[in-house]
């Protein structure tokens, strides 16, 4: 797979392109996928400038090879955002496997301590689709009290529940993950040519931002009923996107191939649509950034979907109204 280069002349456009004779593609869909899973809003922050990006545009200028013009510079913000991992503990985790009739019930029994993934049927075809798997999950910042030897620690006590509880239950036969694995939070250092912390002053030219980046529902939505009969199928039908994490924010993007299915997403797609999807708790693109949704952030999330990657494919399988004549083009 070959890596994007970007070539960047004196007047800050660039062209996006790749090493010849090697797998992936540049397109401007491509690069407007990779700009998606990156953005927070039309403001890109850095500590030495600000990329305005609100006029950006993307152009195919050959085969591997997009044009990328329209972005301003802005003065930097007077304060920089910077990474910092401190060692907040350490974590484990178990999992038991329960098979059978009553898997409620049997969950139940710990539910203290426990919660349960996954769902049973009767007369499941295997085993495996049969099996529900319990996962305990604890983090301290006493590693003492984690390791599996401790006659009075974490291990101990989930073995103890195991060997209490409900029948039909097994354990997962890999000892490596009840051992206390360190997880962190960030800290920066500069370890690049003789390891030295080099000091980079602060611009002397800078800007206050508004806290928050500029938002808005969708300007003039076309009304529903706009383009036919629909029918009802998943978002990811006629929608690409990508999805990743800013500390604890997830940003989640859409893009579509046509101008009429453009229309018809960046109508559909408000805040409290967005929210209905996400249930009870190419150049054409709408963007959300969902706060907070991703725990504490990677390094100390407790869910699975620990750097965001996930949210955008989750919504994609969410189904809509989808006018027909876009689902007879094909999926994308």
């Amino acid at each position: 797979m070959g890596f994007p280069i970007a070539e960047v002349d004196h007047k800050g456009e660039c062209t996006i392109v790749k090493e010849k004779d090697t797998g992936g593609a540049v397109t401007v869909g491509t690069c407007a996928s990779q700009l998606l899973y990156e953005i927070q809003g039309p403001w890109y922050y850095n500590c030495d400038v600000v990329a305005d990006l609100s006029s950006i545009k993307m152009e195919q200028v050959g085969e591997d090879a997009v044009r990328v013009t329209g972005i301003k510079g802005l003065p930097p913000p007077p304060t920089t955002k910077v990474g910092i991992t401190a060692p907040a503990g350490f974590q484990a985790e178990w999992h038991i496997y329960y098979v059978g009739l009553a898997i409620e019930e049997k969950c139940r029994l710990t539910e203290d301590q426990i919660r349960y993934n996954g769902s049973t049927q009767i007369n499941a075809p295997n085993q495996d689709v049969a099996t529900v798997d319990f996962r305990v999950f604890a983090q301290s910042k006493d590693p003492e009290v984690m390791h599996p030897d401790v006659p009075n620690g974490f291990n101990r006590w989930v073995l103890e529940v195991f060997l209490q509880s409900a029948p039909g239950a097994s354990l997962s036969n890999d000892i490596r993950q009840v051992a206390p694995k360190p997880y962190y939070e960030h800290r920066v250092h500069c370890l690049f040519a003789d390891e030295k912390v080099t000091d980079m002053p602060a611009s002397t030219a800078t800007r206050t931002y508004p806290k928050q980046q500029p938002s808005y529902e969708p300007e003039n939505p076309m009304p529903e009923g706009s383009w036919g009969e629909t029918e009802r199928a998943p978002l990811g039908y006629v929608a690409l996107g990508r999805s990743g994490d800013k500390a604890s924010d997830c940003n989640v993007g859409f893009f579509v191939r046509h101008d009429d299915e453009w229309e018809w997403l960046r109508s559909l797609l408000t805040t409290s649509k967005i929210r209905e999807l996400l249930g009870p708790q190419e150049d054409k693109a709408v963007h959300f950034l969902l706060h907070d949704h991703l725990d504490r952030g990677y390094n100390g999330c407790s869910t699975y979907d620990t750097s965001g990657k996930n949210a955008c494919e989750y919504l994609r399988a969410k189904t809509v109204d989808v006018p027909k004549k876009f689902l007879a083009r094909g999926r994308v």
